[in-house]
């Protein structure tokens, strides 16, 4: 049994049990539309309202006051809301967790068996489900860019890292953490006399998608190097900047 069809079984079963407190649910048969606004929400606090619109097989909404039972495998939400106009609104609330939740709405579950005239009671399942990005899920790509891209010792370099979604649209609020390592001019491993003013802690992209960090050289004089720059994501995304050292 799916997961979906076990948690719409064990609603059904509760809302069976001592009936005269079971709480009124849509029909069997009803369709639900569900959806989250936004779909995209930070993973520390970050709130999206889940709305769900329950049809009687008829086609009408259900009544007001019709119990809709919500469910999620990450974040929080509200375990049940009544309708009204046959709608019917939770919030969802993301904990310290990045990934994707699965929100599950279930009101009278799917129909059982024809009507008294032999033809369907409804085609809808009584349940519908939507998903919702939380903190790092969502970033595709990382891009990052160094100005300049060569300093003296002692130098630095100005760092950004532009953070986008699979469709280019900038992703805010996405923790990003730089980091730096070395080479010399044939490719070998060098000592690291460069470092990030962050200090390698996260930093959070703006409503343009960008975070800003700041690379600083302390090498001898006479020491050259290549530095590699590398801005990760926290769903492991993550973008590179060459900056010469000479």
């Amino acid at each position: 049994m799916s997961k979906t069809k076990l948690i719409v079984a064990v609603v059904l079963a509760a809302t069976t049990l001592n009936c005269g407190d079971a709480p009124v649910t849509a029909p069997a048969g009803s369709s639900v539309f569900l959806q989250a606004n936004p779909p995209f929400v930070i993973a520390d606090g970050g709130v999206a309202v889940v709305t769900a619109i329950i049809t009687e097989p008829a086609g009408t909404f259900v009544p007001n006051g019709t119990e809709v039972f919500f469910f999620t495998d990450l974040g929080r939400i509200e375990a049940s809301r009544q309708t009204k106009d046959g709608v019917a609104r939770v919030n969802f609330v993301a904990d310290s967790r990045s990934g994707t939740a699965n929100v599950l709405a279930v009101s009278g579950g799917p129909a059982q068996g024809g009507g008294e005239d032999g033809e369907s009671t409804g085609s809808g399942t009584g349940s519908a489900s939507v998903t919702i990005a939380i903190g790092s899920a969502r970033p595709e790509q990382v891009l990052v860019t160094a100005n300049p891209s060569g300093i003296r010792s002692n130098g630095s370099s100005h760092l950004i890292a532009n953070v986008f979604d699979v469709n280019g649209n900038p992703v805010a609020n996405v923790p990003v953490i730089f980091s730096v390592s070395a080479s010399n001019a044939t490719g070998g491993a060098v000592g690291v006399g460069e470092y990030v003013e962050s200090g390698g802690a996260q930093l959070f992209t703006n409503s343009n998608g960008q975070v800003f960090d700041t690379l600083r050289s302390r090498r001898s004089l006479s020491e050259e190097a290549l530095v590699t720059v590398t801005a990760t994501a926290a769903n492991g995304k993550f973008g590179t900047a060459t900056v010469a050292i000479n």
